[in-house]
């Protein structure tokens, strides 16, 4: 057998999907919430845990009925998912689950010890976990995966403007501002961006449009390290000869810019 036809991969990031080989394979809802909390979690769990946290309404022999049912459907797609033992249940070591490649690559870029090589890091970071699931158990895994996707993006961003890839780092960027508009972080990200890539404009442009937004929706104003990095922008602009804007942002008028320090991303 081929290492095509011979892997398997379970995706939770976005829409649940178990890939035997190279091909989608169907298993009931009962047997994808099995696979997708044990992908989620990581970690084997006690047929006990497993029944009880995602059957917690019935009775516990009815619950344990439902997953071995469960599991007994998962090996029907492919005997090389699981990996049952006395003690507990988990996604056998040969499978490749998206969710931890991600996490890995977040930490990484956080940590600012991962090379941006892979031009579809993007990718990774732009869906939430299994967002059409309503599950329990789940709130909490996606609120923690949905904050260092987020800083993963932001960190993105810094990483590829500091190599030059403005396009990249502007995507990045703009992926994480649509997960979360009146974030200040992605925001950032996005500007600065903006900014490196010589576009003061539409840096300009940005900060004025979530200006309105924060406006309308909290009542409240971009902070004053925000607006610095534009400020400092014109300021070049201005001493180079070349402003690229017929006008600054509002709260920009009547008071001098102030020069910012601070990485391709901005300050922080």
């Amino acid at each position: 057998m081929s290492d095509a036809s011979s892997r398997i991969q379970i995706r939770v990031i976005g829409q649940f999907e178990l890939v035997v080989g190279d091909m989608p394979s169907t298993v009931p809802v009962q047997a994808q919430r099995v696979l997708g909390m044990l992908a989620v979690v990581g970690s084997p769990q006690s047929r006990t845990v497993l029944a009880g946290t995602l059957w917690r309404d019935l009775a516990e022999e009815r619950a344990k009925a439902n997953l071995r049912n469960a599991l007994w459907r998962i090996h029907g797609a492919s005997d090389k998912v699981m990996c049952c033992t006395r003690s507990g249940v988990g996604i056998d070591a040969g499978v490749t689950v998206d969710l931890a490649r991600a996490q890995h690559c977040a930490r990484g870029l956080v940590r600012g010890d991962l090379a941006v090589d892979d031009a579809r890091m993007i990718e990774m970071f732009e869906s939430d976990l299994l967002p059409a699931w309503d599950e329990d158990w789940l709130v909490i895994e996606r609120e923690r995966q949905r904050q260092l996707r987020m800083h993963a993006l932001e960190e993105l961003s810094a990483a590829l403007c500091r190599v030059g890839r403005y396009s990249e780092a502007i995507s990045a960027a703009l992926a994480a501002v649509e997960a979360e508009p009146l974030r200040e972080s992605s925001q950032r990200a996005l500007v600065s961006a903006h900014v490196a890539e010589g576009n003061v404009s539409e840096a300009v442009r940005q900060l004025g449009a979530y200006r309105r937004q924060l406006a309308a929706e909290m009542g409240i104003a971009p902070s004053r390290q925000l607006q610095e990095i534009v400020d400092t922008a014109l300021l070049h602009a201005q001493s180079r000869g070349t402003r690229s804007v017929d006008r600054p942002v509002a709260s920009s008028v009547g008071r001098a810019p102030v020069r910012t320090g601070g990485t391709a991303a901005g300050p922080r």
